[in-house]
C-alpha cells in the first residue's frame, strides 16, 4: 500500500471496489460467441487484443507478485490456468500454483488492512467497523495443567501490537549495535560520554549514529584511567558501548544504615496500602515526587516475547513502606528514562528479586540503569536456603501463599483485569520486609560465625553459608550479597546475532539440533538450516518471535519431510503460522533449493572422496607369469643306460598329451622368456611335475603277471661316480599299447627305475605287490551278514529265469511299492488317567507306599502301590 492510498483510505478504498465491479459487469456483457463478432468488425477485434493483452500483463504481474519468484514462467494464456469438463474436470498445470498465488496475495491484503485499520489515524470507526477489521477481544482465560500445578493462561484475540506505536523504532538488525537510549545522566560522578570510542569508530555506522545521537565525543580521544579501551571493529564497523553507569557502580560505597543493625517493618496491610496504575504524565510526575522521599525502592518488571523478535517491557511495579505503583510502561515508554533519578541515586536502596534479566530490560527499552541494588535471589543463596523462588521467600517470612498461575499471562492486554493487577501488585508489596529479614539474618550469621571455618564438611556449622569457607568479619555475608548484585547490576544488553555458518549463540541452530533426538540424513541438515535461517530474517522483519514464525517441533517437521510445494508443506504444519502461510511459497522454493544444493554438494564429496582414493589406493593390476604358457616338456630320446628306447618315450608322450594341459602347457608357440622370478619359478615347479602313464609290465622287466603296472617317471638324480653301475641292455617296446600283451616268464631282474631322462626300470619295487597277491598275507576277513531271506541250500536262480528289468518311470514306482516292506503302525498308548487315591474306595485302608515333601510349597505327595 502506497502512502497516500493510506492517508486517504476510504477514497482509495471506493475507488477501488467500483473499479471491479465496472470490470465485473464490462466482462458479463459480453456474449457468448465474441469470437464470431471479432471476425466481422477489425477494430473490435484489436481493442479486444489490446485490452487482452493488459489484462494477461497485470495478471502476471500479479502472479509474480503471488509467487514471490522473478523466475516463475509467465501466464502464456487460458489454456495454463483453465478447469475444462470433458467426461471429468480436469485442471490446467497452472491452476493450482495461481490459487496458492491468490491465496498469498489475500493473506498481505488482510495483514495490511489490519496494519493500517489499526493505527490511531482510523480509530475514529465505528464499534461495528472495528468489529470487521478485528477488535481486541474481552480477555480469556485458559487453564494450562502443569508439573507444579495449573497455570492460567490469560489472552485475548485480534490484539493490537504495541511496538508498531512506539517512538523509537524497533531495530531487530544483526548488524548494527545496541545505544545508549538516555540523553543524560542524573546522579553522575563522571561524563556520560566517559569510556566512549575514540575516533577509530568515528566513521562506522557506530560512530555516526552515536553523532547523530549527540552523545559522541566531539575531541574523539577516549579519556585516561577509563577503562575503555578502543573497540575492534568489524566489515560492519560493530562496537559495543561500554556502561554508562559502570564508574558509579565499581565504586559504589553502601550507605552507613545499610550495613548496620536491622529491625524488620512489618508491610502494611494489602487494603490498607495506597495503589495507584500509572499511564499517564501527571500520574507519572506524582509517583516521582513520592519515591524521590523514599530511602528504599522495590522494583519488579512484566515482560511479553511471543510476539515480539527482542520482547520489550508491559509494566513496571515499585513499592515503598507505604504505597505501591503500577506503570503501564507502553503508554509510557517514550518517559520512563526519568526513573533514573531514582534508580541510579546511590543513597537509595533498589530491591529486586532475580534482576539478571531485569536490568537488561530496563537498559534497552527505557534507558535505565541500577546503582546501589539489593537482590533477594542472591541473599537466598548466600543464606543456602533449599527453595530461591520469590514464592518460596514469601511464605517463609511472610506467610503468603503467591499465586504463581498467572506466570503466562499476556501483558498487553489493555485494560489489564483485577486479578492480573493484584498478582503484579504482590510481586514487590512484600519485597521490602523480606529485604529486612534477610539483612538481619545475614548480620546475624555473620556475628555468630565469625573466625569460624565453613569448608569442613564436618564442622558443627557447615552449610550455614554458602559461598564463604572462613568467616572473618560480621559484614562478610552481607558484602557477598552486595558484591553479587553489584555484578548483576553492571549487565550491559546486547543485541543478539546470527551464525549461519556455524550455528552458534543462544539462538543458533547448533544449539536448536543438540536437543533434536533423530539424526537428520545431510539434506535434511541443509533444509533445516535454510528454514532456521528463513526463520530468523523474518522474525527480525516482522518483529515477531520465532516461535510465533515457525515453532520448533514445525521445523523439524519441515526438515524431515522437505515438501517442495505449498500445498503439502501447509498439510504439514497444522494449525498453520500465519506468516508460514502467506510465505508458502517462497518456503517451499527455499526448500527444494536447499535440497537440491545438498544433493550436489553430496555428489561433489562422494566424487572428491573416490578421487582421493584413487591417488591413495592404484587400481589391482593383474599379473600373470608369461602371457603363453610354456611348450610340454621334451623326453630325450636318446639311448642310454637304464633310459627307455624311443618307441616307449613316443607312446608315452602321445598318452600324456591329452592331459598336457592340466599342467599349463598348450599347442602354441614357444613364448617370449621372461625375466620375471615368478615366471622363471613356475617353469621350475613344471619342470619337477610327476608324469604317471600306465604300461604293460612285460614291456618293462618280461613278467607274467601282474598284467598292468604303473611307471612314474620323474628326473633322476645324477648317480655317484665311485657307485658306478654297470648299463644294463635297454628295453625294446615291440607292442602297441592297443593290444594286451601276453603273459611271459618273468626275468630274474623285474625292477627297473624310469625317468624322462634316464629312466632306471630296477627302481620299480614289486615286491610289496606280490607280498599283497599270496594268500599267506591276506588278512582273515569277517563273515557277512546274510540279507537274503532264502535258504542257502536252495539253488541260485539261472540267467533264463530273471526277467529283463524296466527302467522306466512306471515300472520303477511299481517294483518299489512291490518290493517296500508294510511298516508296522505305532499302537496307540492309552492314556493312563491320573492316579486318584481318595477316589477308590479302600483308599484309606492302603498304606501308602510312599511320601514326598515339597521343600519350596510345603506340600506333601502320596504314592500307592498299584494293586
Amino acid at each position: 500500500m502506497t502512502d497516500a492510498f493510506v492517508e486517504n483510505f476510504d477514497q482509495s478504498l471506493a475507488a477501488a471496489f467500483g473499479a471491479l465491479v465496472r470490470a465485473t459487469k464490462a466482462a458479463g456483457r459480453l456474449p457468448a460467441d465474441v469470437a464470431f463478432h471479432r471476425t466481422l468488425d477489425e477494430t473490435v477485434d484489436r481493442r479486444l487484443a489490446r485490452t487482452g493483452e493488459r489484462v494477461l500483463h497485470a495478471a502476471n504481474a500479479l502472479w509474480m507478485q503471488g509467487r514471490g519468484d522473478p523466475a516463475a514462467r509467465a501466464i502464456a494464456g487460458v489454456d495454463d490456468v483453465a478447469v475444462t469438463h470433458d467426461g471429468a474436470w480436469q485442471t490446467a498445470p497452472g491452476f493450482r500454483a495461481v490459487v496458492d498465488a491468490v491465496d498469498t496475495l489475500l493473506e498481505r491484503i488482510d495483514v495490511g488492512l489490519d496494519a493500517v485499520l489499526k493505527t490511531d489515524a482510523h480509530r475514529h470507526r465505528t464499534s461495528a467497523a472495528a468489529k470487521r477489521v478485528g477488535a481486541q477481544s474481552a480477555p480469556l482465560v485458559t487453564t494450562v495443567p502443569g508439573a507444579r500445578g495449573d497455570f492460567r493462561l490469560v489472552h485475548a484475540q485480534n490484539m493490537p501490537r504495541p511496538q508498531l506505536a512506539f517512538a523509537d523504532a524497533v531495530d531487530n538488525s544483526p548488524s548494527t549495535p545496541f545505544v545508549w537510549k538516555l540523553r543524560s545522566k542524573p546522579h553522575a560522578r563522571v561524563p556520560l560520554d566517559h569510556g566512549l570510542p575514540s575516533a577509530a569508530v568515528a566513521a562506522t555506522p557506530l560512530g555516526r549514529h552515536l553523532h547523530a545521537l549527540g552523545i559522541a565525543r566531539p575531541d574523539g580521544v577516549t579519556p585516561p584511567g577509563s577503562g575503555a579501551a578502543t573497540p575492534v571493529s568489524g566489515d560492519a564497523g560493530l562496537a559495543a558501548l561500554p556502561h554508562p553507569y559502570e564508574f558509579e557502580i565499581r565504586n559504589h560505597e553502601p550507605p552507613a544504615w545499610l550495613l548496620d543493625s536491622v529491625v524488620p517493618q512489618e508491610p502494611r496491610a494489602w487494603d490498607a496500602t495506597p495503589f495507584a496504575f500509572v499511564d499517564t504524565r501527571a500520574q507519572l510526575d506524582a509517583m516521582l515526587a513520592h519515591l524521590d522521599t523514599a530511602r528504599e525502592v522495590a522494583i519488579d518488571l512484566e515482560h511479553h516475547d511471543y510476539r515480539s523478535f527482542q520482547g520489550f517491557t508491559c509494566l513496571v511495579q515499585l513499592s515503598t513502606r507505604t504505597h505501591d505503583f503500577v506503570v503501564d510502561a507502553l503508554a509510557l515508554r517514550a518517559d520512563l528514562h526519568e526513573l533514573n533519578a531514582i534508580t541510579a541515586d546511590p543513597a537509595r536502596l533498589k530491591v529486586f528479586h532475580g534482576a539478571e534479566s531485569d536490568i537488561v530490560w530496563l537498559q534497552r527499552d527505557f534507558g535505565v540503569y541500577v546503582v546501589g541494588m539489593f537482590d533477594t535471589y542472591h541473599a537466598s543463596h548466600v543464606l543456602n536456603m533449599p527453595h530461591h523462588s520469590l514464592a518460596h521467600l514469601l511464605a517463609e517470612y511472610c506467610g503468603v501463599r503467591a499465586d504463581k498461575r498467572l506466570q503466562l499471562a499476556d501483558w498487553r492486554i489493555r485494560p489489564l483485569p483485577a486479578e492480573m493487577l493484584a498478582y503484579a501488585r504482590s510481586d514487590t508489596h512484600y519485597l521490602l520486609y523480606v529485604c529486612d529479614r534477610m539483612r538481619a539474618e545475614l548480620l546475624e550469621r555473620g556475628a555468630r560465625l565469625v573466625g569460624t571455618s565453613l569448608a569442613d564438611p564436618d564442622a558443627a556449622h557447615f552449610g550455614e553459608l554458602a559461598g564463604i569457607d572462613h568467616v572473618t568479619s560480621a559484614l562478610q555475608p552481607l558484602e557477598l550479597v552486595l558484591a553479587r548484585s553489584q555484578a548483576t547490576a553492571l549487565k550491559t544488553h546486547v543485541k543478539e546475532g546470527y551464525d549461519a555458518e556455524h550455528g552458534l549463540g543462544a539462538g543458533g541452530w547448533a544449539r536448536l539440533l543438540r536437543k533434536w533426538r533423530h539424526a537428520l540424513a545431510p539434506a535434511q541438515l541443509a533444509v533445516f538450516r535454510a528454514l532456521h535461517q528463513w526463520r530468523d530474517c523474518v522474525a527480525r522483519d516482522e518483529d515477531e518471535s520465532v516461535r510465533y514464525v515457525l515453532p520448533n517441533h514445525m521445523l523439524f517437521t519441515l526438515a524431515s519431510k522437505m515438501p517442495a510445494e505449498p500445498a503439502p508443506l501447509l498439510a504439514a504444519c497444522q494449525p498453520t503460522p500465519p506468516l508460514l502461510r502467506l510465505h508458502a511459497a517462497d518456503v517451499a522454493r527455499l526448500i527444494a533449493r536447499a535440497r537440491a544444493r545438498a544433493d550436489a554438494r553430496q555428489a561433489e564429496f562422494r566424487d572428491l572422496a573416490q578421487a582421493a582414493h584413487d591417488e591413495a589406493m592404484p587400481p589391482p593390476v593383474h599379473t600373470r607369469f608369461t602371457d603363453q604358457d610354456e611348450p610340454p616338456a621334451q623326453l630325450s630320446a636318446e639311448p642310454a643306460a637304464d633310459v627307455l628306447t624311443d618307441e616307449l618315450l613316443r607312446a608315452a608322450q602321445s598318452l600324456a598329451k591329452p592331459h598336457a594341459t592340466l599342467f599349463g602347457s598348450a599347442p602354441h608357440p614357444a613364448p617370449v622368456p621372461a625375466a620375471s622370478p615368478a615366471a622363471e619359478r613356475a617353469r621350475q615347479i613344471r619342470a619337477g611335475l610327476v608324469l604317471t602313464v600306465a604300461a604293460p609290465i612285460r614291456v618293462i622287466s618280461g613278467a607274467a603277471e601282474p598284467e598292468f603296472t604303473l611307471v612314474t617317471a620323474k628326473r633322476a638324480k645324477p648317480a655317484p661316480a665311485a657307485a658306478a653301475v654297470a648299463p644294463k641292455p635297454a628295453v625294446i617296446l615291440s607292442e602297441s599299447f592297443q593290444s594286451p600283451p601276453t603273459r611271459a616268464a618273468p626275468p630274474a631282474a623285474a625292477k627297473r627305475k624310469s625317468t624322462t631322462e634316464a629312466l632306471d626300470l630296477s627302481a620299480i619295487d614289486l615286491s610289496d605287490h606280490e607280498s599283497r597277491k599270496s594268500p599267506e598275507a591276506r588278512k582273515p576277513s569277517k563273515p557277512r551278514k546274510r540279507t537274503r531271506t532264502q535258504s542257502s541250500k536252495e539253488p541260485a536262480p539261472s540267467a533264463a529265469d530273471v526277467e529283463a528289468y524296466d527302467y522306466r518311470h512306471d515300472a520303477v514306482d511299481d517294483a518299489i511299492g512291490e518290493t517296500r516292506a508294510p511298516q508296522p503302525s505305532k499302537k496307540s498308548k492309552k492314556k493312563k488317567a491320573n492316579f486318584d487315591p481318595y477316589a477308590a474306595k479302600d483308599t484309606f485302608d492302603k498304606r501308602p507306599n510312599r511320601s514326598r515333601v515339597n521343600n519350596k510349597s510345603g506340600n506333601r505327595s502320596l504314592s500307592y502301590k498299584k494293586a
